[in-house]
């Protein structure tokens, strides 16, 4: 059952140019849905929005090494459109907690994660040592609530790591945490 739940998953997932089009091995694709990540502690300061989860991924299961920062925000939505647009993904996704200098690096694409619409988008994160490295953002609603994850890490923005991000927010560790976060109907 569990096999059947994790492909559904990864068929329903619908991440333009990112699950669809990535060439993951099937036997990594019909693993455990959140296979790989392990929870790590909430590493940002207190701001207006409850702590979320984070968790990281290491280059097995991933592609790279990358953590992962979910958190609902809730009212935060346009209530009739949701997640449209490249700006809003930019706005709250909460990679400005990373570091205050990130750069898109490519358009965003819609996505589709456990019942939610809305769009990812890819970055570089700058930092003031001079460092570089790749970042993620998603931006998925239900009516006037928004989910956001960033990632951060050497792989996050590879097709492998988007794929593995949806499929563990859509995951038994994560998906009824965020339904209860978001409520019912």
């Amino acid at each position: 059952m569990r096999t059947r739940t994790a492909l559904a998953l990864v068929l329903g997932l619908g991440v333009a140019g990112g699950v669809a089009g990535a060439t993951l091995p099937v036997a990594r694709l019909l693993g455990r849905a959140d296979s790989g990540w392990q929870e790590i502690p909430w590493p940002f300061p207190r701001d207006a929005w409850p702590a979320g989860r984070a968790f990281r991924c290491g280059s097995d299961a991933c592609g790279g090494d990358v953590a992962v920062y979910v958190r609902p925000k809730l009212g935060f939505c346009n209530c009739a459109t949701g997640v449209s647009g490249d700006s809003e993904v930019d706005a709250v996704s909460d990679l400005d907690m990373m570091s205050e200098d990130f750069v898109p690096i490519r358009v965003g694409e819609p996505v589709t994660v456990a019942g939610m619409a809305g769009r990812t988008r890819s970055y570089t994160l700058r930092f003031a040592d001079g460092r570089s490295e790749p970042a993620t953002g998603l931006a998925i609603s239900r009516r006037c609530d928004v989910v956001v994850a960033a990632s951060q890490g050497q792989g996050a923005g590879s097709n492998e790591a988007k794929a593995s991000i949806a499929r563990l927010l859509g995951s038994d560790r994560v998906l009824p945490w965020l339904t209860a976060l978001l409520g019912k109907g």
